[in-house]
């Protein structure tokens, strides 16, 4: 008997860079026993974000990246704003959107939306999130400025992808 590649997906996958969008789906292992996703698991789902943006950023990597730069990437804030719940096996896709630049930090804006199976938008949001890295120096854990070629990529990608509230 062959399974078809859809009925087990992958838990997550970058569907879009421009914008940066990444679709998860629910496991089992992330929900209560009502088989729903757990509030802590959305965190995870926050961090995955910035972990790719940051990677998106940068060309390559974070985890190799930062290290050549001296730099870390730690959050300095999180926001979630739950909308509605996320049930075993739902897919969803991560929109990601820059907010405020400053010249340590800069603003990362999640809206969190339900798919279909056939991967198309049903248009329910189930969260929107906003996280906040920091930029720190790798020795002395001192906040630092961004790196020029981590700022001007962001503050491109803010141009050519508004933040809008929702």
């Amino acid at each position: 008997m062959t399974i078809p590649y859809t009925f087990f997906p992958s838990t997550e996958e970058v569907v879009s860079d421009e914008p940066l969008v990444l679709r998860r789906v629910v496991r089992w292992g992330e929900c209560d026993p009502a088989g729903i996703a757990y509030t802590p698991r959305f965190l995870d789902y926050v961090v995955s974000v910035h972990e790719a943006f940051i990677s998106l950023m940068l060309g390559g990597p974070i985890h190799m990246l930062k290290d050549e730069l001296s730099v870390d990437f730690p959050v300095r804030g999180v926001e979630i704003d739950f909308r509605s719940t996320l049930p075993l096996d739902t897919r969803f896709e991560m929109v990601v959107h820059v907010g405020e630049i400053r010249s340590r930090t800069f603003d990362i804006h999640i809206n969190a939306y339900k798919v279909e199976a056939e991967g198309k938008r049903r248009g329910d949001l189930a969260f929107v999130a906003r996280i906040t890295p920091v930029t720190i120096d790798h020795e002395s854990r001192a906040a630092v400025a961004l790196p020029e070629k981590l700022k001007s990529r962001v503050e491109a990608y803010a141009a050519a992808h508004p933040h809008q509230q929702e």
